[in-house]
């Protein structure tokens, strides 16, 4: 092959270059934007802004730019996310819970941002999922290392989520739970799943997922993402990046069945058979909607018509991943 000389130039070798010359444009440095919720913090305030300061002491460590926002309520912090996009940083890390996460969320993938998730709510269902823990210790490590994924996100009916669509039992066990701590005894958790089946109503539903269709009367109807939902491993098939959503639903179930799947939930002993179902697709249709109670990722949503449809975002969202899980 003919080789081809480099091109030099004409001017005399030593002599100086005269006019302006153009300097190389600075590298940009990376850039974090972290975003405190203090409306959703299930931890005391004073122990979440220590969590963020130290976050940002450890970026700043590293060489890169940090910038801290708080907010005292959801429209403050909503208004902090769009500002924190605005500037186009490497990645988004919000402080708060699912609600905080989701909200934040939506906004991120569509900016095509990476964003970074401190676990500081009551249930921390998406970090857990993703994580396999809620310390967010874990956290910090985690995004101060830097590795990435995409994870899957859902629209039910147009409207963004993460984790998980429920109505019937769930939400109102969510209800009589409050803002009270945890119980730790499986027992408590069935006799709180009890009394929820008893304020349940049960409604005739068709749920159709791809080209199976169900009818039922179930009391509880759960669309999972993710695993888990109140700390519970109630979807363990469900994967964050399988292009999947996970239908969970009781076949006509009583209060008895509700009390024991819960109770068995707690002590990871349940193995799901004929009372419990689950079956996973790429899209969930049900009909019909009225007079159901909704949450998504643990806030309550209203859904106008008659049929609500559930399609799942392949790897829609950036999001960092746990190295050190992988291995």
């Amino acid at each position: 092959m003919r080789q081809t000389k480099k091109p030099t130039s004409s001017r005399p070798s030593g002599r100086p270059r005269k006019g302006p010359t153009r300097k190389s444009p600075a590298r940009r440095k990376r850039a974090y934007c972290l975003v405190v919720n203090y409306a959703e913090c299930w931890n005391n305030i004073e122990e979440t802004t220590k969590l963020a300061d130290r976050m940002k002491r450890r970026l700043r460590r590293a060489g890169w730019d940090c910038y801290l926002e708080t907010a005292d309520d959801w429209d403050g912090f909503e208004k902090q996310v769009a500002g924190a996009i605005r500037k186009r940083p490497y990645a988004v890390v919000v402080f708060g819970g699912d609600g905080s996460v989701r909200m934040a969320g939506n906004r991120i993938h569509r900016a095509k941002r990476l964003m970074g998730i401190v676990p500081c709510g009551q249930f921390n269902n998406i970090f857990h999922s993703l994580y396999g823990h809620t310390d967010p210790e874990l956290a910090l490590s985690i995004i101060k290392e830097g590795y990435q994924t995409k994870i899957d996100t859902g629209l039910a009916n147009g409207t963004f989520f993460l984790g998980h669509l429920i109505s019937g039992v769930v939400p109102a066990m969510l209800e009589k739970m409050g803002d009270k701590t945890l119980p730790k005894m499986a027992m408590t958790w069935g006799k709180i799943a009890g009394k929820a089946s008893d304020d349940t109503i049960p409604r005739t539903s068709t749920i159709k997922v791809d080209t199976y269709t169900i009818e039922s009367q179930p009391l509880m109807l759960n669309v999972h993402l993710l695993s888990r939902l109140m700390t519970l491993d109630m979807a363990p098939v469900a994967a964050p990046d399988d292009g999947r959503i996970v239908l969970v639903y009781d076949k006509d179930g009583t209060r008895e069945m509700i009390s024991k799947y819960v109770k068995e939930l707690k002590k990871d002993k349940y193995q799901y058979n004929e009372g419990i179902q689950m079956i996973r697709g790429h899209r969930i249709n049900i009909s019909p909607i009225e007079g159901r109670t909704w949450q998504i990722d643990s806030e309550p949503v209203e859904f106008t018509g008659n049929e609500l449809t559930i399609e799942v975002q392949h790897k829609a969202l950036r999001v960092f991943a746990n190295a050190s899980k992988k291995k």
